[in-house]
Formats: structure tokens, sequence, C-alpha cells
């Protein structure tokens, strides 16, 4: 009797072992979570843009392996194009930053191109955690993708073909600084990159002509503005300040200044609004101009500035502030960009 009582404890024993082990051992683990290099044996970078996720359930897995994704592809894009990371407070106001807004055009472009998730997540009961992966087949991706850049691209290309194809050399300048601007512009820079992350190797074979054309423009720039030689016609000017002010900024911008009206490419012709109001205790200005800019084919380009009331008891003082006000409201915004 006591020998069967000590084969059943023995029993016991065993199952009890048998069952302990079941509850504990994890699930079996896939393939690509094998090691922490494994997830790019299944899932290879070269067709493949995949992230590990885990959760206390499975959707929630799922969760962070998508936000994993879209973290991937905002730091590369921060990356290549120097994003800041820090959100600014002006005035009091917090305003999104350039890296927000990556964030905000990454997660729109990853739900248009389709996330997939692992068929294969486990749960692991040492960790109480599910864990999968989130990837994009990059190949799947892309043909969603391509059609929706390549609007993006004609649109630049048709402002890049008609700076080339402009004969006046200052609207040639102006038509290339708008193509230029287009390219910089946020929603172009955010779609070359992202679709230089999601596929590399097709975004260069099919767009890398427009990095070229882009690579052009400053030399092309340079050159249309060393042809548009620009001679300043402003009348009724007070010593010179506000003729000086146009000849430093479009020197600056690259127009040679002419001296002579004949010959030159364009003339910058400045009509000057004083405003004087005259008052019991002394004058007052309120200053503003209007440039505009024409060459042999017409107007090119109109400028329109103002300046803050400037007041003396003496007319000469009042005047000189006015203009240099004026002549500083000129260096400060004058740009041809975006005309």
């Amino acid at each position: 009797m006591l020998k069967k009582l000590n084969v059943l404890i023995s029993l016991i024993g065993l199952m009890s072992l048998f069952i302990l082990s079941c509850t504990t051992a994890p699930d079996p683990i896939p393939d690509w979570a094998a090691s922490l290099s494994a997830i790019r044996t299944v899932y290879p970078d070269s067709d493949f843009i995949a992230q590990r996720g885990r959760g206390p359930t499975r959707e929630a897995a799922e969760v962070a392996a998508a936000a994993e994704v879209a973290r991937f592809f905002t730091s590369q894009i921060s990356v290549n194009r120097g994003y800041s990371e820090v959100i600014t407070q002006q005035n009091g106001e917090v305003t999104e930053s350039s890296q927000a807004s990556a964030e905000a055009f990454v997660q729109s472009q990853i739900d248009l191109s389709g996330i997939r998730y692992a068929q294969d997540a486990f749960y692991y009961r040492a960790e109480k955690q599910w864990q999968t992966v989130a990837y994009i087949d990059r190949n799947e991706a892309w043909t969603v993708y391509e059609p929706r850049f390549k609007r993006q691209a004609d649109a630049f290309q048709a402002l890049y073909a008609a700076a080339e194809n402009e004969n006046d050399q200052f609207r040639k300048a102006l038509r290339f600084e708008a193509a230029d601007a287009y390219a910089r512009g946020g929603d172009f820079v955010e779609a070359e990159a992202f679709g230089q992350v999601l596929h590399p190797q097709k975004m260069n074979a099919s767009f890398g002509g427009i990095r070229a054309e882009i690579a052009s423009i400053p030399q092309k720039t340079d050159d249309a503005k060393r042809n548009a030689s620009v001679f300043i016609d402003c009348p009724g000017d007070f010593e010179s300040l506000v003729a000086n002010a146009f000849s430093r900024v479009l020197s600056e911008e690259g127009f040679p200044i002419a001296k002579e009206r004949n010959g030159a490419a364009v003339v910058c012709t400045v009509t000057i609004d004083e405003g004087m109001q005259q008052r019991d205790l002394g004058i007052s200005y309120y200053p503003s101009l209007q440039a505009v800019f024409t060459g042999a084919s017409g107007a090119l380009f109109t400028f329109n500035a103002s300046a803050d009331r400037a007041s003396a008891v003496t007319p000469d003082v009042a005047k000189r502030r006015a203009y240099t006000a004026l002549a500083g409201k000129v260096v400060e915004s004058f740009s041809i960009e975006g005309n």
C-alpha cells in the first residue's frame, strides 16, 4: 500500500511539473524574432520597410509597430533635410515646426500606401507581451506613391521649362527663382524625401533628372541676372537715399546696375508718395513708393513699400527721416522671389 502511495505521489509531481512548464513556456517564436537582426532576413531592406512593436494585446503591438515605421520615415527625412525637432514659440503662440509637419505628411502617406502586419504575431508569456511586425512592401507602395509625386514633379518641370524658354533675361531670372522656390517648398521637399526613403532605386530612376534640374537653377539664375542690367530712375528722391537703397538690394540680388538708361536691359522707375501733412507742431510724412521694372517686352515686376510716420518741427529733418525710413523698408523687404 505504501509503495502504491509513493508511486501516486511521484506521478502527481511529474504532472505538476508538466503543467507548470506548459504555462510558462513561450509560444513558438517566429523566424523574424529569433534575433535582433533576424527581421532583416525575413523582411530584407531591399524589399520591405519593417519595424517591430510590442503591446499587451495584439492590436496594441500592431499600433506600436506602425508607429515605429512612421518614426523611421520621419527620422530619415529629418536627417536628410535638416529639420528641427524643436517646436518653437513666437509671440506667445506655439508654431508647428518642420519636424511636426513632416510627421503629419509621413502619416498621411503611410495610410495611403498601405501598411501590413505579420501573420505570425506571438504572445511571449514570460513578458506578458504580444510582439509583431508592421511592414510596407516597397514595390507595392511605389505603384501607389509614384503618380502622386509625379504631379509634384510635373508642376516643377512646368516652371523650369517656362524659365528655360524665356528670352527676357530679367523675367528668366524671375522664373528660375519661382521654380527654385517651388522645389524648396515644404510640400515638394517632403514628397521628394518620402519617395527617396520609400524606394530609392525607383526614385532615382524616375526622377533623377529633376534633381539635376534643381541643382542647375542657381547657376542658370546667376547667368540670367548678369545679363539683365538695371537702370534706376528715381525722380524726386531726397539725397539719393531711395535710389541708393535700390542699387544696394539689386546688386545683392546679382543684377548689374547700369549708369545710363540706354543699353540697360531693364529700367526700374520709382514713384514716391511723400504723404506730407502740415500740422501746428510740425510736419509729418507717411511715405510710400512703387517701383515698376520694365524691359523690352513690357512691365516685368512691381514692388511696393511704405514706412511709418516720420515727424519733425523742421521740414528738412522730417523729410530726411521719412526718406531714410523708406529706404530702410526697401533694404528690409525687397525680393524678386515669388514674382
